[in-house]
């Protein structure tokens, strides 16, 4: 069977671990849910950016001013992004799954196809089948990402219920801890109290220590009592002892006979008076330990 204080430290390294593993957590999903921000937006810009190179293109083929400039910006910006998000080495790639890498494998392949199909329609090249195609690859881009973007989402929203599982059942785990230890406080008190009863019976005063303020400066003085009284009986013992021996002596002198008889009874009245003497000695230290424990419970 554990021995309470086992029991005390177990609760407190068990409620230390997992207030130290609910705090870690936290700090992780709130920098989990900074980057979190980071890829949603950036792949949000890919959507936007994906019909943003059509109408471009749309309005070159209008002679609009400046339509060149912002269809290249337009590009350049998709290939920037399309490489955060894709790139193995790239701080976004812990946000990705199987199934968000396949979408972002059909991304690829449709945004290649726009763009060869652009780069040669800009060329002179000005094949009304191939504009349909861009056309058509613009809008499935769209689509694709804007598929990426909820999976993102989910897979974002997957990673945040792991961990407020992970939140609950160490909260689970640190209610039940808490469980534990009201049932071993309240052990603690019954145990203390049988410990109260018994030092009352043994000073045989129930009248003693009332004034005071706490359970452990009763029982120290109950204690008290009793050593007091140990200490007169070996007071009396001891006492007794040297007026038997003055006794013995006298007797011996007279009546030589009643020797041996006298020497046994010389040999029980000090170990008499040892016991007492060690039982005191016993009761001084527990006396001593009862009083350095309700000056650590008071500090």
């Amino acid at each position: 069977m554990q021995s309470i204080s086992t029991k005390v430290r177990w609760i407190v390294a068990i409620l230390s671990l997992n207030l130290i593993t609910i705090i870690l957590v936290d700090i992780w999903l709130n920098l989990d849910q900074q980057f979190d921000a980071k890829v949603i937006n950036t792949a949000g810009k890919e959507r936007m950016l994906s019909q943003r190179t059509v109408l471009e293109l749309h309005r070159l083929l209008l002679d609009e001013e400046g339509a060149y400039e912002r269809l290249r910006a337009a590009r350049d910006e998709f290939d920037r992004n399309f490489q955060q998000l894709s790139t193995a080495t790239s701080e976004y790639k812990g946000f990705s799954n199987d199934q968000i890498e396949k979408t972002m494998l059909e991304v690829y392949a449709h945004w290649n196809r726009m763009g060869t199909l652009i780069d040669r329609y800009l060329q002179g090249d000005h094949n009304l089948y191939d504009l349909k195609t861009i056309y058509d690859n613009g809008d499935k881009t769209l689509l694709l990402m804007d598929q990426a973007v909820t999976q993102y989402q989910e897979y974002m929203m997957e990673k945040r219920i792991i961990a407020h599982r992970i939140q609950i059942i160490l909260a689970l785990i640190s209610f039940g801890v808490i469980l534990y230890m009201a049932r071993t406080t309240l052990e603690i008190q019954r145990n203390f109290d049988k410990f109260l009863e018994h030092s009352k019976s043994i000073s045989g005063n129930d009248n003693i220590g009332k004034e005071k303020g706490n359970e452990l400066d009763i029982a120290c003085a109950h204690i008290e009592f009793f050593l007091q009284n140990v200490e007169e009986a070996i007071q009396n013992a001891t006492e007794a002892v040297e007026k038997s021996e003055a006794a013995t002596a006298m007797l011996i002198s007279s009546t030589p006979e009643t020797e041996e008889l006298l020497e046994q009874s010389e040999d029980m009245m000090i170990q008499v008076s040892e016991e007492l003497h060690h039982t005191s000695q016993r009761l001084k230290k527990l006396k001593s330990n009862l009083e350095a424990a309700n000056a650590i419970r008071n500090a």
